[in-house]
């Protein structure tokens, strides 16, 4: 296919992004830039050479173009992996209909998503026919029937109506356990093998690090795969695969997913074969052994390293419990699992667990960080590899082709070895392409004098008493971005009693709606997390100015932070230097990213934590970012909010 569509190919590189060429033909206001330029050839050369590139392209280089025009034009097959939804509708339903247009390619871009996100008609019939709902479930079954009859897809983002978290989800999506034991072909009238037969013949794949990240770990175990092959791989947003591969090449049990097999369990008995009642019963004794599992860890909502953990006598006693339980359970369940496709389904599921709690269980599990998080009425038994690099490395020569993984948020101090390292990536070609902002012209860093250290137990208050000023000239228009939850309700309280415009909080509403008022209202001002500090894209007035209330470092009895910090020890790194102040860096420079989003944005990034410039790793993380001027008093940055 590839060599067939390539030797059709009649269009440059420059006579799709040039000055005259189609692109400006086709989109208002189009420019050549010649960064944007110079990384399309640079990624027409990676897939002319079935290299690896890893490369930086600082906000409004126009990345996007630049890898998808030599990716259209080569004619391969390309699979492009984001880490956001809005990202991966950004380009299926607008840039990828221009550029395919652009490029006056044929081929067919398609979106394929985890398998969870599609609808299961048999999984749909079984749950209206076999089971009690609530009169409010009830109307949302109906719902997805009367919309099952009219999708193509059967994507679950079709269906406004019912919200994408509901439960009900849950109980009549594809999910993998149950199609293996279905068996399912798009002949049935199941939509999942339809959406992967159309994936199978697109050009373009675009999917998210999730599921590309899932692919990778059922390569890695042996079990085949859930992507098509492909020529060409691109990772946007690639500073956020590292932690991703690292969740699917390791595992999590829930308290949720036991209680739900248990639920499933009795179910299945009951409909496939009903005269086998002491299944039932197991079922019913693993719920209260998960119980006692939960109860064994506390009230207190907490996070548990394993050496924690090898203290609390009661937790093993339980957890060893659960895995006979477990154990007896499958043996039971092995016997009748022929019966019917619902006892098939919770077999494996069951069979599973007993072997990843056995894993998660065994002294000896090297390179691997068992921990646990808990509260009064949840825990979550969690198994992370210290280092992802091997098994990424492993797949990614076996896989072949071409990889690109580019972000605006790849280096520390321009050197690219701490992203490189953690997926294995030491024999991949960088290159930098500063962002065309004149960050010199369009805003300042405020860096106010005399703050207290974070620890401070005033710290926030103080914080807000330096902003105060700048959020009165600005009159809002602000992202106050903080490190914890704790902190942005803290600051949350003080606000509300001062503020008079409208203060947004994350987590009160959906985040894009969230983004939507702020966009649209007055005197506004928008507190968040981890969750607004990337991703977020506020052009022009609307945004003036970014608060950061201190350096973003992981919590220090963070388990993973702690593990991987010894694991760095014992190889004779230092863990402060080479894992805590790299993660710091990166998601600062995302955080000041969130600022200038376009060549006629001004305003002013307001950076409180006083060790940025008292302490000498301060000085690391000052010339990661963009080369705003530094200012200290607080009319020269209030001058530049009335620009």
């Amino acid at each position: 296919m590839g060599e067939k569509a390539k030797s059709k190919q009649v269009l440059t590189i420059e006579q799709v992004m040039g000055e005259e060429g189609t692109l400006s033909e086709l989109v208002d206001g189009y420019t050549p830039r010649q960064s944007q330029l110079d990384m399309a050839h640079e990624v027409a050369d990676l897939i002319e050479d079935q290299s690896t590139l890893l490369a930086e392209a600082g906000t409004g280089t126009g990345k996007t173009f630049a890898y998808l025009v030599p990716a259209l034009l080569s004619g391969k097959k390309v699979i492009i992996s984001t880490a956001t939804k809005t990202l991966q509708e950004q380009l299926i339903q607008k840039d990828l209909p221009i550029l395919l247009k652009a490029c006056q390619s044929k081929g067919k871009a398609r979106l394929l998503k985890g398998r969870d996100n599609y609808l299961c008609p048999q999984r749909l019939e079984i749950t209206e026919t076999t089971e009690h709902h609530s009169k409010e479930d009830w109307k949302k079954l109906s719902l997805i029937r009367d919309w099952s009859e009219k999708t193509k897809l059967g994507d679950r983002a079709e269906l406004a109506s019912v919200s994408e978290n509901d439960p009900i989800w849950r109980k009549v999506t594809a999910r993998l356990e149950f199609c293996q034991a279905a068996e399912c072909l798009s002949e049935s009238g199941c939509f999942y093998p339809k959406v992967k037969e159309l994936a199978t013949e697109a050009q373009i794949l675009v999917v998210n690090h999730h599921l590309f990240c899932a692919d990778l770990s059922l390569r890695e175990q042996g079990f085949g795969e859930l992507l098509p092959d492909a020529d060409v791989y691109v990772f946007d947003e690639a500073h956020q695969l590292p932690d991703i591969a690292a969740q699917f090449l390791g595992f999590s049990i829930s308290r949720g997913q036991l209680e739900e097999l248990a639920r499933d369990v009795r179910h299945a008995q009951k409909m496939e074969s009903p005269d086998s009642k002491e299944i039932s019963d197991l079922a019913i004794k693993l719920e209260e052994q998960v119980k006692q599992v939960n109860d064994s860890l506390g009230k207190w909502e907490k996070r548990w390293t394993w050496k924690q953990l090898e203290q609390e006598n009661i937790f093993q006693t339980t957890i060893k419990a659960l895995k006979n339980q477990l154990g007896f359970l499958s043996d039971s369940l092995k016997a009748v699992s022929e019966r019917g496709k619902q006892l098939t389904a919770v077999y494996k599921r069951s069979k599973d667990f007993e072997i990843q709690l056995g894993e998660w269980t065994n002294p000896q599990a090297e390179n691997k960080i068992r921990w646990i998080e808990s509260s009064q009425a949840r825990f979550k038994l969690n198994l992370t590899p210290l280092s992802v690099a091997a098994a990424f490395s492993r797949q990614r020569e076996q896989i072949g082709g071409a990889w690109l993984f580019t972000s605006a948020t790849l280096s520390v101090r321009n050197q690219f070895d701490y992203f490189a390292n953690r997926l294995g990536l030491s024999d991949a070609k960088t290159v930098q392409w500063p962002s065309p902002f004149d960050y010199v012209k369009q805003g300042v860093i405020y860096h106010p004098i005399g703050l207290p250290e974070p620890k401070d137990q005033n710290y926030i208050k103080i914080c807000l008493r330096a902003a105060w000023p700048l959020l009165k000239a600005s009159k809002g228009r602000a992202f106050m971005l903080f490190t914890s939850h704790r902190a942005m309700q803290e600051a949350h309280a003080i606000l509300k009693q001062h503020w008079d415009g409208k203060l947004l909080v994350q987590g009160e509403l959906p985040k894009l709606t969230l983004l939507n008022q702020f966009k649209t209202l007055d005197s506004v001002i928008l507190l968040g997390t981890s969750s607004f500090w990337e991703g977020v894209d506020v052009k022009g007035e609307a945004l003036k100015l970014v608060m950061i209330d201190r350096i973003p470092f992981a919590p220090p009895d963070d388990p993973i932070v702690q593990a991987r910090e010894a694991y760095l020890k014992e190889k004779g790194l230092n863990g402060f230097v080479h894992f805590q102040l790299p993660e710091a860096v990166i998601a600062m420079k995302q955080g000041a990213g969130r600022l200038i989003r376009d060549i006629e944005d001004t305003g002013v990034l307001m950076l409180c934590d006083p060790r940025l410039s008292s302490k000498s790793y301060g000085t690391v993380i000052r010339e990661s970012l963009p080369n705003f001027p530094w200012v200290y008093e607080p009319q020269t940055a209030i001058e530049k909010l009335s620009e």
